[in-house]
């Protein structure tokens, strides 16, 4: 009895310390699990140091002494690269904000292989970018969907050498020199205006060719250039009629 109740209280005891390992919000931190290892969570795998080597667990084993487990998060997430004010082939900075989706493929090279593994790919991706920028002109990022293929090559290549996979690079935001913006926007407020001048400048002459169109034609017609006349007048005019005008 006294035997199965250590048993007991040795499995609680494990299980408390694997709820510890499980809920550690780090998952960064190598723990001790006594008798079983830890239950893997959602989306993540548990790794086991022991003697120096680490390798990945397929499932629950009974611990031994000096074992330690650990927490490998492999949900797809973001590492975001924080904007980058870069000078183009003419010296005129401009500022990227992108972002990566990536996800842990291989957890032991994860851990093993790198000591911050996001940072190098975060690295690789933000020295790749300043090589593309700088040997652009502004003017190639101004009305154009930008080609960021070279730094999503370069990002996946970090990836690969630290167990990770980079699936898409996302372009956040892109900001042009502020005297430059500026300019932009005024030439375009100028063009839009300068097209609104001459349309209302085509409208102008169209309604100065109909009236004298109209004018020639009441010219040529006396008859009906009065008729004009009496149908512009108000309601109530009185017209009077003298005896020329009847004549004529």
């Amino acid at each position: 009895m006294g035997i199965f109740r250590s048993r007991s209280q040795d499995f609680g005891w494990s299980m408390h310390q694997a709820g510890q390992l499980i809920n550690d919000p780090s998952q960064g931190l190598w723990r001790t699990s006594a008798l079983r290892s830890p239950v893997a969570r959602v989306g993540h795998a548990v790794l086991r140091q022991r003697a120096g080597e680490i390798s990945r667990m397929q499932g629950r084993e009974f611990s031994r002494p000096g074992d330690q487990f650990r927490q490998v998060d492999l949900r797809r997430r973001l590492i975001q690269v924080h904007p980058q004010s870069i000078p183009t082939a003419d010296a005129m900075a401009v500022t990227i904000t992108m972002a990566l989706t990536a996800a842990t493929i291989d957890p032991v090279k994860f851990v093993a292989d790198s000591q911050n593994p996001d940072e190098e790919i975060y690295l690789a991706a933000q020295i790749a970018l300043r090589e593309m920028v700088i040997a652009m002109p502004l003017e190639d990022f101004i009305g154009v969907r930008i080609d960021l293929e070279p730094v999503l090559v370069a990002a996946q290549a970090a990836a690969k050498n630290v167990g990770v996979e980079v699936s898409s690079i996302l372009l956040k935001d892109l900001n042009l020199p502020q005297e430059y913006s500026g300019a932009l926007q005024e030439s375009i407020v100028a063009k839009i205006q300068a097209e609104t001048d001459l349309e209302r400048a085509r409208n102008e002459v169209k309604t100065t060719r109909a009236r004298l169109a109209s004018a020639k034609v009441l010219e040529q017609n006396p008859i009906l250039a009065k008729i004009r006349m009496i149908e512009a007048l108000p309601p109530g005019s009185t017209i009077e009629v003298r005896e020329g005008d009847s004549k004529a």
